[in-house]
């Protein structure tokens, strides 16, 4: 006899409630991520003296003579990149709102999915690439031989880079899994 095995059916309470559960923190952390990560580049906005000085610091540089437009122009090149964050984190939003509707691997689903992932992928990869354009930005009115066009890579950058191809994959598997199932619904 067959018994249904879906999340949809009434014999899992236990596991929808899990999965809920989990949906709802993916939210909630992606939520908080993206409001940490807004703060982090309006940081030197709220006190740009006192980040000039700490970053001319660490270059060895004296940034204090730098223009306003300079900031700005870093900050808002930081936000078009954090644009492209919000935009990952809203395709994640929508996947689990179709997760939440259907309890099931859905074409939808793994679709909003892609779009997330490759929108965080961009933003992770053109971040890394944009980093020696920010402190050009920012002492661009020093002389030339004191301008610097650094690049470095952290640790949290190859995080970030492994966390969204890990969510590509596995967007691109539940397509594939959604398919291989709609094939073999014809055959039980």
């Amino acid at each position: 006899m067959y018994s249904p095995t879906s999340l949809t059916s009434t014999h899992h309470p236990d596991l929808r409630r899990k999965v809920i559960a989990v949906i709802w923190t993916l939210r909630g952390l992606a939520g908080i991520y993206i409001f940490w990560v807004l703060l982090h580049i309006l940081r030197p906005l709220r006190d740009t003296p006192e980040f000039l000085r700490k970053v001319g610091s660490y270059w060895q540089r004296d940034l204090n003579s730098g223009a306003s437009w300079q900031i700005w122009s870093a900050v808002g090149l930081n936000l078009t990149l954090w644009l492209m964050l919000l935009a990952a984190v809203i395709c994640l939003w929508r996947a689990t709102r179709h997760l939440l509707c259907n309890m099931g691997l859905s074409p939808i689903t793994s679709s909003w999915l892609q779009r997330g992932a490759w929108a965080g992928l961009s933003s992770a990869v053109l971040g890394i690439l944009t980093r020696p354009l920010w402190s050009y930005l920012v002492t661009l009115h020093l002389p030339v031989d004191s301008q610097l066009w650094t690049w470095e890579m952290y640790p949290s950058d190859l995080l970030g880079l492994l966390m969204c191809g890990v969510l590509l994959m596995l967007s691109y598997l539940m397509a594939w899994m959604s398919e291989i199932a709609e094939e073999n619904k014809a055959f039980v």
